[in-house]
């Protein structure tokens, strides 16, 4: 069972510091400069200025990935972030960074931390 973990968790990983890396989303960035830490836009859907395209779009990658996004069914980021939301809070090798995040600007972000896997994870 836990083999089945890791390699689960070590994807997450793998595809969180590609597409951090890969400038592709707006706003997901690295957060300092040794890149063990990164931001996550965190606008609400309900936001008048949301923009699904750009504000849920590493939301909705991460449920394409996962083959999370059945043919025929309605968009729904607010589901797409959960999921993300919950694999990361889920995983041993993420820790959110409460004091860097910033929820009340016109612009929120989330901040998460990239554990060593010494300190995260024992069967790695």
């Amino acid at each position: 069972m836990a083999a089945g973990r890791t390699r689960s968790t070590r994807k997450l990983r793998s595809w969180i510091v590609e597409q951090v890396n890969s400038g592709k989303y707006p706003g997901v960035t690295w957060d300092d400069d040794a890149k063990t830490m990164f931001r996550i836009p965190w606008k609400h859907a309900g936001k008048q200025d949301f923009r699904k395209d750009e504000d849920a779009a590493l939301f909705k990658a991460w449920a394409e990935f996962k083959g999370k996004l059945p043919d025929g069914v309605e968009d729904n980021p607010a589901s797409w972030k959960t999921r993300l939301r919950c694999a990361l809070n889920k995983s041993p090798e993420f820790s959110e960074v409460m004091e860097r995040a910033q929820l009340d600007i016109s612009d929120p972000y989330k901040v998460y931390r990239l554990v060593p896997s010494t300190e995260g994870c024992s069967y790695l």
